[in-house]
């Protein structure tokens, strides 16, 4: 039984549980400690996971210096993913990091290198990709239901009102590393990279804030192009809600197209009849924990590693310099 400890006990840290109660309940791993400056997040996420005894700490290098783990889940607020990923790589433990994998070039590096070396499995925590309708999407592209993709959507819009305090370390560029866009913006980019089934070439970008007390953007919307010539956009906000009946992701390829949300697809072949589809519901949080239990038992590659997190970064923070020197950022291919 593999031995586990989440590092950040707040917030998204809650949205990991059931995935770790379906792993403990089939003697696959137990979670034995958990970190976090307060008392009562650990308190809150302890009860939640249902544990009676457990190491609590404060500080993950004290953790990670005591316990024997075999992995942690890192749950921490977007400055922090870098140190914490590397502390734990140091120690030869396998990682589940919640997005963004981090918030500059030079941590990606680092953290590339750290993994590499170690060597440990890193599994981004990119939970939407196992959405019954996300997953269904992309086994349809791959069986050449659509043809080759040609350009892909992919949003993820909704409107928040929250006051500057509750906003917290959102509200600050140096902690949150940006607005919307590497925040809930990180869903609808690593999707449509997964779509899309390539590597970006060129973004370009623009952002606003129209709507919320904090320091980065409320709204953006993204272009991209790919290394095989299919387009992309992405559109995410914090001050607009998606339009009624919007897909969360549509994708159009050389025979047809398919969207998709939550549970619900639609196939639209061009020449064809359409299928439409509601899949059994799933839990994308406990399917991605028990996918990164199964990764480490049998050694298996994740379905977003490290160098996943890394693409997507590279996508984002392209659209940021794009926002800021009002260009179009070409990536090497």
């Amino acid at each position: 039984m593999l031995r586990t400890a989440f590092i950040g006990c707040g917030g998204i840290a809650n949205a990991h549980v059931p995935g770790w109660q379906a792993v403990q309940a089939a003697g696959q791993a137990a979670v034995v400690a958990l970190c976090d400056v307060s008392d009562a997040n650990i308190d809150k996420l302890a009860a939640g996971l249902g544990l009676e005894q457990f190491a609590r700490y404060h500080d993950w290098t004290a953790l990670l210096a005591q316990e024997d783990l075999d992995a942690v889940d890192i749950c921490l607020p977007h400055h922090l993913h870098a140190p914490a990923i590397l502390d734990a790589a140091a120690k030869g433990v396998h990682i589940l990091s919640e997005k963004p994998l981090c918030t500059s070039f030079d941590e990606a590096a680092s953290i590339k290198a750290a993994v590499e070396a170690a060597p440990v499995t890193l599994m981004c925590a990119h939970n939407q990709l196992f959405f019954p309708a996300i997953r269904h999407l992309r086994e349809r592209i791959e069986a050449g239901a659509i043809g080759a993709v040609q350009q892909v959507y992919s949003g993820d819009c909704f409107r928040l009102d929250r006051t500057v305090e509750e906003w917290g370390w959102r509200a600050k560029l140096a902690t949150a590393g940006g607005g919307v866009l590497i925040d809930t913006g990180y869903h609808p980019s690593y999707r449509l990279l997964h779509m899309a089934g390539s590597s970006p070439v060129q973004v370009t970008a623009l952002s606003h804030n129209h709507h919320c007390p904090i320091e980065g953007e409320d709204t953006a919307h993204v272009l991209v192009k790919f290394a095989n010539q299919a387009l992309g956009q992405i559109s995410t906000s914090w001050a607009f809600p998606m339009h009624p009946g919007a897909w969360q992701v549509a994708v159009f390829g050389s025979e047809g197209a398919i969207f998709g949300r939550g549970n619900d697809y639609l196939l639209k072949p061009y020449n064809g009849s359409e299928e439409a589809g509601s899949l059994p519901p799933a839990n994308g949080f406990a399917e991605e924990v028990k996918h990164f239990v199964g990764c480490l038992l049998t050694g298996e590659r994740p379905i977003q590693t490290h160098d996943d997190g890394i693409n997507v970064l590279k996508l984002i923070l392209g659209a940021y310099q794009a926002i800021e020197q009002g260009v179009t950022v070409r990536f090497e291919e």
